[in-house]
């Protein structure tokens, strides 16, 4: 009985893994890692108890959940990111690091390209070479502040 249930389990774990593989996510591959962590653990704690198929079943299943959870917050490379019902769409007014430029080449006040900014629900992620540009570009470290949510 208990090999019978812990064919199931690997059997489960196996049809997981190939019913994700056209996932934008990792949650089959870890499925399968955290049901063999766990199975592992709870082999080896059951063991001490004399119960160590027991033991692997409940750690398999236990690891599989939570690796399945896990490894569906992790994105695949190459795939585009994912959308849920509770994702923002792309803001169509993001402004641009070469807009921000602009603006202060021409002249514009911080404070309006600030307000640009804000009013736009402008988001920018800056590396150091963004802001070293942006400094040699001319642009205040009132702007970049601003742009870095700051």
């Amino acid at each position: 009985m208990k090999r019978i249930l812990i064919l199931f389990l690997c059997a489960g774990l196996a049809l997981l893994t190939l019913g994700c593989q056209g996932s934008q996510t990792r949650s089959g591959e870890g499925a399968v890692i955290g049901g063999l962590l766990g199975a592992t653990a709870g082999g080896i704690v059951g063991h001490q108890s004399h119960h160590g198929l027991e033991g692997a079943a409940i750690g398999a299943a236990a690891g599989a959940l939570t690796g399945a959870i896990v490894g569906g917050q992790i994105q695949k490379p190459g795939q585009p990111a994912q959308t849920t019902g509770t994702t923002v769409a792309a803001n169509p007014n993001q402004m641009t690091i070469l807009q921000i430029v602009e603006l202060s080449k021409q002249g514009a006040n911080e404070n309006v390209i600030i307000d640009k900014i804000r009013l736009s629900n402008s988001k920018f992620n800056l590396t150091s070479d963004d802001i070293s540009y942006l400094k040699q570009q001319g642009v205040s470290q009132n702007v970049i502040n601003a742009m870095q949510g700051r």
